[in-house]
């Protein structure tokens, strides 16, 4: 048992996951998107129930809000809350950590290239 208390295991249930922190990182740069146009802004490789499913959790959870237009056509827009600009920090260093991972991956894969073409 820890002697210490540790926040690591609520932020990873709420800002981590698959998609949570790319619909997260998606709001904080463009301030609002409608579904599609969040859908799109991931690539697209978010199928619309887990989308749902996701916004679903984030608002729940105050990071996130569904701005209804009262409109015909329906308008619906998604951004964050003042809260869950909180995370901004906490996003970038993320950003940040995985783009210097994945350069220290590639040189490492590079390295490994290198010693096989020199034992080949």
């Amino acid at each position: 048992m820890r002697d210490y208390e540790t926040g690591i295991d609520t932020s990873l249930e709420v800002v981590c996951g698959k998609w949570k922190g790319l619909i997260l990182w998606e709001l904080l740069h463009t301030h609002k998107l409608r579904f599609n146009e969040l859908r799109r802004a991931i690539n697209g490789n978010i199928s619309s129930r887990i989308l749902s499913r996701e916004l679903s959790k984030l608002i729940e959870d105050g990071l996130v809000e569904r701005i209804d237009y009262q409109k015909v056509p329906p308008k619906v827009e998604y951004r964050l809350t003042p809260y869950g600009k909180t995370t901004t920090p906490f996003l970038k260093a993320m950003n940040k950590w995985g783009l210097e991972h994945k350069k220290y991956q590639l040189s490492r894969q590079e390295m490994a290239e290198l010693v096989n073409d020199e034992q080949g």
